[in-house]
């Protein structure tokens, strides 16, 4: 019986009876084509996978979040720059009829 589950994105899989394991009976659980775990429960094997693509998963996530963040500052500074100017320009704001009064 040839069995497959893998999320070919992170280079895992787990792998039984395929021609990248031996045909043993047992789960192989693969990262980038090594076995790193053997074993005859598949649930196992499976929680491994899900480990590690969780483990994967979070570099990229923290990478998207701190781009997020500078988006964030970015947008607040804009926004507080338009308000600044917006009452700037109104009669009495900052700027205007300010000068020095001889």
């Amino acid at each position: 019986m040839v069995y497959v589950r893998a999320a070919s994105k992170y280079g895992l899989s787990v792998e039984k009876g395929t021609d990248r394991v031996p045909d043993d009976g047992k789960y192989h659980f693969l990262v980038d084509g090594e076995i790193v775990l053997s074993t005859t429960v598949e649930a196992l094997a499976l929680a491994e996978m899900e480990e590690a693509k969780a483990a994967r998963q979070a570099k990229g996530r923290e990478l998207l979040q701190r781009e997020m963040e500078a988006l964030d500052v970015s947008a607040f500074r804009a926004d507080s720059w338009d308000k600044k100017q917006s009452r700037d320009q109104r009669k009495g704001g900052r700027g205007v009829g300010r000068g020095r009064k001889r």
